[in-house]
């Protein structure tokens, strides 16, 4: 465990801090309030509080008299934080964080200062989530016996998977192989060998390391597939070559198809992007002022947009996001090829984000949006070091290094999403499936910290 902050800075510790005492579990998906007070109770509202991640030693939340600062949170958890203002009078420092995460499991510390007083706590968060039912199935036969695969997803942490017998003996595993999903849960698979000496059904169950819970699913093998498995086994081995080799020749005229159907493709999306650019298609985009986040600030012309601590005075309107710092462009497209160009202005950081593309005209304004394609987004991002296209899941680029001026394109017969490089004119990315059709489609712009994204002239 690493050392309290306080330590670390030598910081006087007049004021005196508590938290829950224990740790708390709480579930993926879920909200959880961390629980912090003075003690004695005293009115915290003019005291500066903030709440850290203990491991990194970086800003979840800050609060300062009166006012929630955000420039230095971390962007993980832009959006998902609030100090309970009810209790500041009493001295309650409590911090609600909702929709938990995996990556949101581990030790947080509440700081206050007041002049030169100081106090601190921490609190530990034992993220959980349980997992699917195990799914069975048999690979064939091996030294003897059957192999029997066991398969669950969607647990965190890491849990443990166990063979039974009929008697509730534990059975030895062959291998044992885990994975981690983006959203950090964990998929885990085991493999036994069963002989005809395991009489009865066989369980496999998945287990939560932290909770007392299981997942359970039992297969009974019938003996016939044990009884006399050696003399027909050459048979059998002959039958599984004869099929590999015709699935074989299947797989490669199927391949092969693909392989030119797709380059097909690549070749009319090139040829798309390339028409797009054309002069008579580059048009003038603006912002739109109604859908801008209470974060994001336009300038007074419309054409470029920058990320604020503070939040704006707007009205927050059914056309206004409220959970990304997003912002539509006013124009509209459904038929014919346009493009623009954006800059990104401010300097290139590991932690600093932003994303460029286009979106549905009715895409979701309110909460936690999937930006990708399903959710009528079709973009590029920077995000914390990665450049990647927001594809399901994201597909990350080897462009080196990231442009700092980018063509959108989009071709809404073709349903054709671009995005160029106009220092080199290097394609970066295409959307070639995209669902444009039917729908009207507007310029979209994502910001992180610290950032600013121009709408420039389109004329090189």
């Amino acid at each position: 465990m690493s050392p309290p902050l306080c330590a670390l800075l030598h910081c006087p510790a007049q004021l005196r801090v508590e938290g829950p005492g224990q740790p708390l579990t709480a579930t993926v998906g879920q909200d959880v309030v961390l629980p912090c007070h003075l003690s004695p109770r005293k009115d915290a509202r003019t005291l500066d509080v903030r709440w850290i991640r203990d491991d990194i030693s970086e800003t979840v939340h800050h609060y300062r008299n009166g006012e929630d600062l955000y420039g230095e949170q971390m962007w993980a958890y832009a959006g998902r934080t609030e100090l309970s203002r009810d209790g500041l009078s009493a001295g309650s420092l409590d911090l609600r964080i909702t929709a938990l995460r995996p990556s949101d499991d581990g030790q947080y510390v509440c700081t206050v200062k007041d002049a030169d007083d100081y106090g601190e706590t921490i609190v530990d968060l034992d993220v959980t989530a349980t997992g699917t039912d195990p799914h069975l199935s048999l690979g064939g036969y091996e030294a003897g016996g059957v192999r029997v695969l066991c398969r669950s997803a969607g647990w965190y942490p890491l849990p443990h998977l166990l063979w039974r017998d009929a008697r509730g003996q534990h059975l030895p595993s062959v291998s044992q192989t885990h994975s981690q999903d983006q959203e950090g849960l964990f998929e885990i698979e085991g493999t036994v060998i069963v002989t005809r000496s395991v009489e009865g059904p066989l369980s496999c169950v998945v287990r939560s390391s932290r909770l007392q819970q299981e997942r359970q699913f039992s297969l009974h093998i019938a003996a016939p597939f044990f009884h006399n498995a050696q003399p027909w086994m050459v048979a059998l081995a002959l039958v599984l070559v004869l099929l590999a080799v015709s699935i074989g020749l299947g797989v490669y005229l199927f391949r092969k198809k693909v392989a030119q159907s797709r380059e097909l493709e690549e070749q009319a999306a090139e040829l798309a992007w390339r028409r797009c650019l054309l002069p008579q298609n580059r048009v003038k985009v603006t912002l739109d002022p109604d859908t801008a986040h209470p974060l994001l600030v336009l300038s007074q012309d419309y054409r470029s947009v920058r990320w604020e601590s503070e939040w704006q005075k707007v009205h927050n309107t059914p056309e206004r996001f409220d959970y990304w710092c997003c912002v539509l462009g006013r124009e509209e497209f459904r038929e014919g090829r346009h493009c623009w160009l954006v800059e990104v202005v401010g300097e290139r950081e590991k932690h600093h984000s932003w994303a460029v593309g286009v979106a549905r005209a009715s895409v979701k304004r309110k909460g936690e949006i999937n930006m990708s394609p399903e959710e009528g987004i079709w973009a590029v991002q920077y995000n914390e070091g990665q450049f990647m296209s927001l594809t399901s899941p994201p597909t990350p680029l080897s462009v080196s290094p990231v442009p700092t001026w980018i063509w959108v394109c989009l071709a809404c017969t073709q349903g054709q999403v671009s995005f160029i490089n106009p220092d080199n004119w290097v394609k970066i990315f295409t959307f070639t499936a995209a669902s444009l059709k039917g729908e009207n489609i507007r310029p979209w712009l994502w910001l992180g910290t610290n950032f600013q994204l121009c709408l420039r002239n389109s004329t090189l």
